[in-house]
């Protein structure tokens, strides 16, 4: 039976009898529904709790019981409400008689004369109103529903030492700020699994002006005390549970709404349409209605919890019956589960699926029964997120899971035998080819799900530019370089940038260049273009020279600390000649036609020393002079 089903044929005030004695009578006599087999008896096409002929009822109370909470199903008004609360509107909770925004963080009223919004589970159970609250433990954003209970008179506040009970039906819904609804979030609570704790909270001796200045949790406003909770399985079914607490001190103001330590799971994020794979910002959002908050003894209700998931195999239902609870029968979406009598149930080892699970049992003569809901084996849909799809080598991809809310990442693999288990990170792709990319993911309820994306990286090979230049160095007489690009690949342009050269840019692949008659370092660089649109930049230097000067230090310390070690011409560039060393005393002791190579030391001691540079050029000017070596 669905909870609205319950909702709607479950009366708080009047006690709702099972027809026990129809119930009993074969079906040849009566064409009645018999409320426990299972079977649509009368061939109405409704079978056991879900057949108008099985009144049962989510909590006893006597006729003349009343609630604590004023005005506890929201339905006395003074007006309508006409849309989501905001700053920019009315505070639409004042419609309803005596209530009041509690905080600064907007709850908001639901009406059927005025604000019902498309895919929250309304109308509400009992009558037209309800309100509605969310509880953000990320963003530090709760919302609650609040009451005075001393004022106006007569006051009624909740003693000390005296146990009470409050039940009420809640509901769930997906949504975004601003109650802004498309059809797939109406009763798609899929990804929250975790259990919402929902709390009752008091302030003793006092009367506490509304709405109060905070945002956050009310646990944290001093003077204020979680009373008592209970856990709800987040659901779009209404579902009736309570909360029975004993106050250390007279209570004379309560809000209801989320416990400080709401599970983070809960909080706000964005969700993927199953059906579409469209994803929206998303959040839980909690509808309530019919406060019932009296002394302990003046309900009899039948709570029912589940714990556990489909997916883990391990999903069971548990029911704490009042005292003189009889005849125990477990449903399953309103429909009887044969054989199962006892308070727990067994979901997994049934080989049940998800849904709302129900226990019925006789209460002095009448059918009592509570639910809980138990979200379905629905394994999520991964979404990866890939950029770039393609590239030249090396190529680096960045990868995000984007599967949302109340899911985590298993495994990515990527197809080059790497794995990871970050939901986001850069991996390089250095060989070119196509890559399958696979995700792996699991939501809250231990459920997996698994995509693959055949060829989704290509890596392009790298072009791999070159430039040879001839001949470098080259004489300042005539400085003239034929240059020659290269690079692997389909190549579809070239283009050089040559500064100071003559030409000064081409898109040929080789050319001849004639740089400056200085002697100096001229800069080149090469762009090349491959088919698949790789580019690869290389820079290289021309050297220009005056090949008849050969400049030397006067100062050289070799002690092979990386600088200066060796005796060598300045700016050498290649002029073939001869170096001779002499020691103090005119003695030879070390000759090289190796200039570029020079003179390391060797075992000479510190002193100064005397050279011969003999240039080869017979135009070119002996170069002599003294050096110093210090190590």
């Amino acid at each position: 039976m669905g909870a609205r089903d319950l909702a709607n044929r479950s009366n708080r005030m009047k006690l709702l009898p099972v027809l026990l004695v129809l119930m009993l009578l074969p079906a040849s006599v009566v064409a009645q529904e018999i409320c426990n087999n299972g079977i649509d008896d009368d061939n109405d096409g409704l079978v056991d709790l879900n057949d108008p002929d099985c009144p049962c009822s989510t909590v006893l109370i006597g006729d003349s019981v009343p609630s604590y909470i004023r005005n506890h199903s929201f339905e006395e008004r003074g007006c309508c409400p006409f849309g989501f609360v905001s700053m920019f509107s009315p505070p639409w909770l004042d419609c309803a008689t005596g209530w009041h925004q509690a905080t600064n963080a907007t709850s908001d009223y639901f009406n059927e004369c005025g604000y019902s919004p498309v895919g929250f589970n309304l109308p509400p159970p009992d009558g037209d109103g309800a309100v509605g609250f969310y509880a953000q433990s990320v963003e530090h954003y709760f919302e609650y529903v609040g009451t005075c209970l001393t004022y106006p008179l007569p006051a009624q506040p909740l003693l000390a030492g005296t146990t009470y009970t409050i039940s009420l039906w809640i509901s769930m819904s997906v949504t975004n700020d601003q109650h802004s609804q498309t059809l797939a979030q109406g009763s798609y609570t899929d990804p929250y699994t975790d259990p919402f704790p929902l709390a009752i909270f008091g302030y003793a001796n006092a009367c506490v002006p509304f709405p109060i200045q905070t945002m956050d949790c009310i646990g944290y406003e001093p003077g204020w005390t979680e009373l008592g909770r209970v856990n709800v399985q987040p659901a779009w079914q209404w579902t009736r549970v309570s909360i029975t607490f004993t106050p250390a001190q007279d209570i004379h103001s309560i809000l209801i709404g989320g416990a400080c330590d709401t599970p983070a799971s809960l909080s706000s994020g964005t969700i993927t349409n199953p059906n579409t794979g469209e994803t929206y910002p998303a959040m839980p959002y909690f509808v309530v209605d019919d406060l019932m908050l009296t002394l302990a003894g003046d309900q009899s209700l039948q709570p029912v919890g589940a714990s556990g998931t489909i997916c883990g195999s391990d999903a069971q239902a548990v029911s704490t019956p009042p005292a003189g609870a009889t005849n125990y029968q477990w449903y399953a979406n309103g429909v009887a589960i044969p054989g199962q009598t006892g308070q727990t149930l067994n979901i997994s080892g049934l080989g049940l699926g998800g849904g709302n699970y129900t226990m019925a049992s006789q209460v002095n003569g009448q059918c009592l029964m509570g639910s809980t809901y138990v979200p379905p084996a629905v394994s999520p849909r991964p979404y990866p997120a890939l950029s770039p799809l393609s590239g030249c080598s090396p190529l680096t991809v960045l990868f995000a899971d984007t599967t949302g809310l109340g899911t985590h990442t298993v495994q990515w693999t990527l197809g080059d035998g790497t794995t990871s288990a970050d939901s986001s990170f850069a991996h390089t792709y250095s060989t070119p080819g196509s890559y399958d990319v696979g995700l792996t993911v699991q939501n809250d309820a231990g459920c997996t799900g698994d995509t693959v994306l055949a060829n989704a990286i290509t890596v392009f090979p790298g072009v791999n530019g070159g430039i040879t230049a001839t001949p470098n160095p080259v004489d300042a007489e005539d400085p003239v370089v034929q240059l020659n690009g290269s690079a692997t690949g389909n190549i579809l342009s070239w283009w050089w940038d040559l500064g100071a050269a003559d030409p000064a840019s081409s898109v040929n692949q080789t050319l001849n260049a004639t740089f400056p008659d200085e002697p100096g370092d001229y800069p080149v660089m090469l762009v090349v273009t491959s088919a698949n649109g790789c580019v690869d930049t290389v820079r290289s230097v021309v050297t220009v020279i005056n090949p008849g000067v050969i400049e030397m230090p006067n100062v050289f310390s070799p002690n092979k600390d990386g600088e200066n070690d060796r005796f060598v011409p300045i700016g050498y560039k290649g002029a073939p000649g001869q170096l001779d060393i002499y020691n103090r005393w005119g003695q030879e002791i070390f000759t090289t036609r190796a200039l570029a190579t020079g003179w390391d030391g060797h075992n000479a001691p510190d002193g100064t020393y005397f050279y011969i540079v003999t240039p080869d050029d017979p135009a070119a000017t002996k170069l002599t002079g003294h050096v110093t070596l210090v190590r």
